[in-house]
């Protein structure tokens, strides 16, 4: 087989580059190349939009988890400067409320959640384990099969978010196995959430048939 972009139409290696067409080269050989992109494609849609309703389902739960923790007459602690965040994620937390004071004086918590990447819930991370995960979330997740371990749940978000990222960078997804390894840690921090709303997104995921549908020939 040969691997060289050289062989595909002049108006393919123009649009999306030598560069990024090396891959999908080296997987499908020059003639499968553009197939493989364009599955690519359409993988990455249906995986993007499972991983939107994770995303959302994700920060709601920690997001109430935290709040049920705490005093109802506190200030939500998005807000509440001596809630324990570190320094860059309080950070964050601010450039989310200007950006919501474009649209509201005096935004809600739901206008600065929604600003604030899947990336900045992560109070899996180790640094979090005492201040955040012991005293809000180790009872977050009331359906999975044992004590959650923030360690384990932190290594799958990682692997999530590293697949986001890829999908919004139009990057190759990797092999099938890795794609279905990231869906099934989806579906299993969604289970421990809610059993009911995971058995949703597993029978409306398009992300199924994609993955069935990858070119035969491409490696």
């Amino acid at each position: 087989m040969h691997n060289s972009t050289d062989e595909l139409p002049g108006w393919v290696r123009e649009w999306l580059s030598p560069p990024r067409l090396a891959s999908y080269v080296v997987a499908a050989g020059p003639r499968g190349a553009l197939e493989l992109y364009a599955w690519n494609c359409r993988a990455s849609t249906a995986l993007f939009e499972l991983i939107g309703w994770f995303e959302v389902a994700w920060r709601n739960n920690i997001d109430q988890a935290i709040c049920a923790g705490r005093s109802r007459a506190a200030e939500h602690w998005l807000f509440d400067r001596s809630f324990p965040l570190r320094p860059s994620t309080r950070t964050k937390v601010n450039a989310a409320i200007e950006k919501a004071r474009a649209a509201a004086k005096q935004p809600t918590p739901g206008q600065v959640i929604a600003e604030l990447p899947l990336g900045f819930w992560r109070f899996t991370a180790r640094g979090y384990w005492t201040s955040i995960w012991r005293s809000y979330l180790s009872h977050a997740f009331p359906h999975a099969p044992g004590v959650p371990q923030a360690a384990d749940m932190d290594r799958q978000l990682d692997a999530i978010i590293k697949l986001r990222n890829r999908i919004a960078h139009h990057e190759p997804l990797g092999s099938v196995a890795d794609i279905r390894r990231r869906v099934a840690d989806i579906l299993a921090i969604g289970t421990s959430i809610s059993p009911d709303m995971a058995a949703w997104w597993r029978g409306r995921t398009a992300v199924w048939q994609a993955l069935d549908r990858r070119p035969p020939h491409s490696r």
